[in-house]
């Protein structure tokens, strides 16, 4: 399986049901605390990850992602940080507004 594949199977296909189900929870600011959240991931994620495949401690094969890296990850990778911070963080947003 590609890493492309992996998210639309298991991140893509759920954030869509996530926002259709939940989207409610993104409206009166629902978004701000998710874009301060996204900035925070980015900034922490990025150069631990980026270390750790300079370092050697772990790579992306080849053979299954797109081809493109910034710095020493795939785009796949970086796609992945957003994508699962929006997916949990609307989930989280719908379970807070429900007390």
């Amino acid at each position: 399986m590609t890493y492309g594949t992996f998210l639309l199977v298991f991140v893509v296909a759920p954030l869509v049901v996530v926002l259709w189900r939940f989207g409610d929870a993104l409206r009166d600011g629902g978004w701000r605390p998710l874009g301060l959240l996204l900035l925070i991931v980015y900034a922490a994620t990025t150069p631990w990850d980026n270390a750790a495949v300079a370092w050697g401690l772990w790579d992306f094969d080849p053979a299954r992602i797109a081809g493109v890296r910034i710095g020493w990850l795939p785009v796949e990778e970086y796609l992945f940080f957003g994508l699962q911070t929006l997916l949990t963080g609307t989930w989280v947003l719908y379970r807070l507004g429900r007390r």
